[in-house]
């Protein structure tokens, strides 16, 4: 209970300067809304709250033991949030529809891009410290470190459902036998099986290096 107690202080301090970053997001957009006229870029606003509901979900269960402490809540909702986890990265991605010609310099649209992606990283970072914390307390340091080896790469594939195959967390339950159709013939059809490797290789390692970078299990 003492790591979610450090854990919760530390959230206090940190979720004001997500905020603030969320805002200076949203500046940038209508900065650029007011100068071209167009709200091509306003999908980053769903996306960035897309990218921010896993931390919703782990800042309830921090908030409320029970919820950790009961396997009935604790594994239904370590699902949800593994489902709702690739969004946050997934931002990263919106950088295909950068373009040169935009009525505003481009430099202005990297600016707002990597802004965006910024937020919706940290939000999956703080989501995970939450995880890290959850699962060291429940089963050990070791127990976690592998685990959230495992997530990253799960949602480095997830990222390759959203952007190539567009499907959606939901989609588990809307449309439960395509996707499992779907997952499986993407890893070894000859056609898509470089780029589903690829990517969840390429992103699960990008995020599993960065959360190393941002957790440390002592706060």
């Amino acid at each position: 209970m003492k790591t979610i107690r450090l854990t919760l202080t530390h959230e206090f301090k940190q979720y004001w300067l997500l905020f603030a970053l969320s805002l200076f997001c949203a500046a940038l957009l209508l900065v650029r809304a007011k100068v071209t006229g167009s709200t091509y870029f306003f999908f980053l606003i769903w996306n960035l709250f897309l990218a921010y509901t896993p931390l919703g979900v782990t800042s309830i269960m921090m908030h409320r033991i029970n919820l950790i402490e009961k396997r009935f809540y604790f594994y239904p909702l370590l699902l949800c949030w593994l489902l709702l986890l690739p969004n946050a990265p997934y931002i990263i991605t919106d950088f295909i529809h950068l373009r040169k010609e935009s009525g505003v310099p481009v430099w202005f649209d990297v600016l707002l891009l990597i802004s965006f992606s910024a937020c919706g990283i940290l939000f999956g970072l703080a989501s995970m410290r939450n995880v890290y914390n959850m699962i060291m307390m429940k089963f050990g340091g070791r127990i976690a470190d592998i685990s959230m080896g495992i997530i990253c790469l799960l949602s480095g594939f997830g990222m390759y459902l959203g952007r190539f195959l567009r499907y959606n967390s939901w989609d588990v339950l809307q449309r439960p036998l395509n996707l499992i159709s779907d997952i499986f013939w993407s890893l070894i059809a000859i056609e898509t099986y470089r780029a589903a490797w690829g990517i969840t290789l390429g992103f699960g390692t990008l995020m599993f290096l960065l959360f190393s970078l941002y957790n440390d299990p002592e706060k």
